[in-house]
């Protein structure tokens, strides 16, 4: 049986989902764990990324933009990694693929623009609804 430990790392571009990434680096260097690099792309990424006469979305595309600095980061730390790019409400996506890893790491608030709330939308929803352990990184 494989034991070795799958961690979900969420990411959406911004600093905060990049200091998950690094303090995720820190704490499996040295532990051999496999890390899934999340990037859930919505319709708003979509109207950013993609020129407006793009017939379609290219939800790979808008994910290896928001992954690069994530995937750097791993790579030169020699961590053992793969991105998974999923469309549909950030929260719905993170919940169902958290079912599959021992751990979750994410950005207590991403690249949402609310500063009145103190965690994040997706974050707050996710630590009210998960069933495995979440890691909040400031």
């Amino acid at each position: 049986m494989n034991d070795r430990r799958k961690v979900l790392v969420c990411i959406d571009g911004s600093d905060n989902s990049l200091r998950a990434v690094e303090f995720a680096r820190d704490l499996l260097v040295s532990a051999g764990a496999h890390i899934t690099l999340l990037v859930v792309v919505t319709p708003m990424d979509c109207d950013y990324f993609m020129e407006k006469t793009a017939p379609v979305c290219d939800v790979d595309a808008i994910a290896k933009a928001k992954s690069r600095a994530a995937a750097s980061i791993l790579k030169e730390s020699g961590i053992d990694h793969c991105l998974s790019a999923l469309t549909g409400n950030p929260a719905d996506v993170i919940l169902k693929m958290s079912a599959k890893h021992h751990l979750v790491i994410m950005g207590r608030k991403g690249s949402g623009s609310s500063m009145a709330i103190s965690l994040g939308g997706v974050s707050g929803q996710v630590s009210q609804n998960i069933k495995v352990p979440l890691l909040l990184v400031p």
